[in-house]
C-alpha cells in the first residue's frame, strides 16, 4: 500500500476514533477533563480533514494514483462528512434536516460518479465541489469549537445562535448549488435513461 492510500486509510481510522470520543465524552465526570477530551476529538476530526488534501496532493505529485485510492478516497470523504454532521445533530447543535441535505448531495453525486464510471468517464471535483468542501470544513471546525466549549452554544448566546443559523444555511446553499452544478454539467450521462 503506497503513502497516499495509507493516509486515506488513516483518515477513516481517525474518524472512528472521533466517533468513539463523541460517544464517551458524557461519561467523563470532570468538566475540565471533558473539555480536554473533546478537544482531542476535534483535533482528530481536523487532522482527518487535512489528510483529505494531503493524500490527493501526494498521489498526484508523485504519480501514485491507484484504483484503490480512486475508490477509497471518496469513500473516506463521505465517512468524514457523515460522521461529523451526524455527531453535530447528535449533540443537539445542528438541525437534522441540514445533515440530511448534505448527505443526500454526497450520495447523489457519488451515484452520478458511478454512472459515469460505468460509461468509462471520470468526474473530477470541480471548483464548486472544492468550495463546498472548504465551507463545510470551516463550518465543522466552528461546530466542533462549540462542542468543545471554546465558543458558546447557540442556546447560551443570541449572537452565536444567529451566526450559527446563517452559517448552516450558507452550507446548505453551497452544498445544494454544488450538487446541482454536477448534475447540470454532466446531464448527458442521464438524459436518455
Amino acid at each position: 500500500m503506497n503513502l497516499p492510500n495509507k493516509i486515506t486509510v488513516g483518515r477513516i481510522l481517525m474518524m472512528f476514533v472521533f466517533l468513539v470520543i463523541c460517544n464517551v465524552d458524557e461519561l467523563i465526570p470532570d468538566d475540565g477533563l471533558r473539555a480536554w477530551w473533546r478537544a482531542v476529538g476535534l483535533m482528530f476530526a481536523m487532522l482527518a480533514g487535512l489528510t483529505d488534501i494531503l493524500d490527493g496532493y501526494v498521489a498526484r505529485k508523485y504519480d501514485l494514483v491507484t484504483d484503490f485510492g480512486k475508490l477509497m478516497d471518496p469513500l473516506a470523504d463521505k465517512i468524514l462528512t457523515a460522521t461529523t454532521f451526524i455527531m453535530l445533530v447528535d449533540k443537539g447543535l445542528l438541525p437534522g434536516w441540514v445533515a440530511v441535505v448534505v448527505l443526500s448531495r454526497e450520495f447523489m453525486v457519488t451515484g452520478l460518479r458511478l454512472l459515469a464510471a460505468r460509461k468509462g468517464e471520470v468526474i473530477s471535483a470541480d471548483i464548486t465541489g472544492k468550495v463546498k468542501t472548504f465551507v463545510q470544513m470551516v463550518f465543522l471546525v466552528f461546530g466542533g469549537s462549540m462542542w468543545v466549549g471554546w465558543i458558546p452554544i447557540p442556546a447560551e448566546s443570541a449572537m452565536v445562535s444567529h451566526l450559527w443559523m446563517g452559517f448552516y444555511l450558507c452550507v446548505v446553499a453551497v452544498t445544494v448549488f454544488s450538487g446541482l452544478a454536477y448534475f447540470v454539467r454532466h446531464r448527458d450521462l442521464y438524459r436518455n435513461v
